[in-house]
């Protein structure tokens, strides 16, 4: 009879020790889904945040919180659950899902900002840093406090050492403060500077607006933005807001070193969507890049959708991409070359079971031979276009009408001889003009200031011999062309490395400029093109 007692004890700490939750170091017992994840690829690692143990086997302890690490330095299969290494999230650090994830120019630290809770609401404490080398994590020190949002279109730029948040809402899953239903949209864009930890507010004509993507172009002085979908509500601040999905025969572009926001046309066929990623690639051939849209849902319906897209800019027209294997929405992308990483997500609209099963947090879209790709290749760095598309893109490089003649200025290129250049682009604004003048009388003119021309070089050749003979001691200058300055299509600045001389609060609908004239504003040395 004890012996009998002694198993049934065993058996019974068995079972409790089955149903203990465990600390896990991967995901080797299996995944099934997890989204709204933060996503970043800093150091050939891509870093996801926002995972919680409650869906993951072997771990049903929902407080739990992962940070999930996948290394790109080496080939592996996106279903081999024992690389996506994880480590808990510091349980200071609040659970919060739907959070942007940054980082700096340095690429040591990563920035969480924005997102909802998923438990209890906590009190908003601003943005959390996770240090890389030491993988630490503290309180960022910000210039200001900003609020939490979430359900707004975000975007790293590193190059600049900047951040950029647009549009979203509060409710009571980002504030206590909120206790009803009550959804408070926000209003303009915020500015992160990662270096200096200053938060700026802008202006962004468009908000409120919910959802869409935020997309950075090394166009320009600084790079331009570039937002496109979204829902803009019916209210601001309220109960039951109804939501119109903006249309995508237009996207706002964003020039960050001139502060303003242009609405240009686009052409093409695009399926519109809520809930998708978007990413860029740069296709070298044609100067051009493409913002890749992946997946989605119909906003009307709430269809998930396959459908991959991809607006070629400075074109403007959408192309149309092949499919994914299987819908996802509400994911994330992070771009490793011509490998597109698809982030957590769900199958179908629906917050429960419904949103059925994936194996892994990461899928992977090539991009240039537009497959899903079960194994990653460190190598498949470069990205083309299909020919066809390419000379599409070569044929009409521009759209036929720019929103602005200084938008239009960030991509056609000016160079001193147009006629030959492919960048060249007649400017309809100046095509006619209330005055007429022959060829005759302009070509005989031109004929004699150069015989003129050429009689004063001809006496000024013989003064300078003279005055060489005269003067052999003396050191020769340098060339002009020595120290001209070089012409560059794409430099990309930064933002000041110290903080403006003047701060908003972060919920304010003003806006503040980066003065262009302070000491404290540098940019990278002329020259040093930034890329995607």
């Amino acid at each position: 009879m004890a012996w009998l007692m002694s198993l049934g004890f065993v058996h019974l700490v068995s079972l409790l020790s089955l149903g203990e939750a465990k600390v896990l170091s991967d995901l080797s017992n299996g995944f099934c889904r997890s989204y709204t994840f933060g996503a970043n690829i800093v150091n050939d690692v891509l870093y996801m945040v926002d995972l919680d143990g409650g869906l993951i086997p072997g771990d049903t302890n929902s407080s739990n919180n992962y940070l999930v690490q996948l290394d790109l330095s080496a080939s592996f299969s996106t279903d081999d659950g024992s690389k996506y290494k994880m480590s808990l999230v510091d349980s200071e650090v609040p659970k919060i899902k739907g959070q942007a994830l940054w980082s700096d120019k340095a690429n040591t630290t990563l920035f969480t900002y924005g997102g909802n809770s998923l438990d209890v609401t906590s009190v908003d404490q601003g943005l959390w840093t996770y240090t890389i080398a030491d993988g630490s994590w503290k309180l960022q020190q910000t210039s200001i406090k900003p609020v939490r949002l979430q359900g707004g279109a975000y975007v790293d730029a590193p190059q600049i050492q900047a951040a950029y948040w647009v549009g979203g809402f509060q409710n009571s899953d980002t504030t206590p403060a909120i206790t009803d239903n009550t959804v408070d949209y926000a209003t303009g864009m915020i500015q992160f500077n990662t270096t200096t930890g200053t938060l700026t507010q802008l202006d962004a004509p468009f908000t409120p607006v919910q959802q869409g993507a935020l997309v950075y172009l090394p166009v320009g002085e600084k790079g331009v933005l570039v937002f496109v979908g979204g829902e803009v509500p019916s209210i601001q601040n309220g109960i039951n807001a109804t939501l119109t999905p903006n249309q995508w025969n237009y996207t706002w572009v964003y020039d960050i070193a001139g502060n303003k926001w242009y609405n240009q046309t686009t052409t093409g066929s695009v399926a519109s969507r809520t809930q998708f990623c978007a990413v860029v690639e740069q296709d070298l051939s044609t100067s051009s890049y493409q913002i890749y849209v992946i997946g989605g849902a119909d906003y009307e319906s709430k269809d998930s959708l396959t459908d991959v897209s991809y607006l070629s800019i400075p074109s403007f027209k959408w192309f149309q991409a092949a499919s994914l294997n299987k819908p996802r929405m509400t994911h994330v992308c992070q771009a490793y070359g011509r490998q597109i990483f698809g982030v957590g997500g769900r199958l179908a609209w629906s917050d429960d079971a419904g949103a059925g099963c994936y194996d892994m947090p990461a899928f992977i879209y090539d991009a240039q031979s537009e497959v899903i790709r079960t194994q990653f290749d460190p190598g498949l760095s470069a990205y083309s276009l299909p020919s066809a598309t390419a000379n599409d893109i070569k044929s009409s490089p521009y759209p036929l009408t720019w929103a602005d003649p200084a938008l239009k200025s960030l991509f056609v290129q000016k160079t001193n001889d147009t006629t030959n250049s492919p960048d060249s682009q007649p400017d309809p604004s100046s095509s006619t003009s209330g005055s007429s003048t022959k060829v005759g009388p302009i070509v005989g003119g031109v004929v004699g200031g150069v015989a003129g021309a050429a009689i004063i070089l001809a006496i000024i050749f013989f003064v300078l011999r003279k005055r060489r003979r005269d003067y052999q001691k003396e050191p020769q200058g340098e060339k002009w062309s020595d120290n001209a300055p070089v012409a560059m299509g794409r430099v990309g600045g930064e933002l000041p490395a110290e903080a403006p001389l003047r701060e908003l609060d972060a919920r304010s609908n003003a806006r503040s400029e980066l003065r262009g004239t302070t000491r404290s504003v540098y940019e990278l040395d002329e020259g040093r093109g930034s890329g995607v």
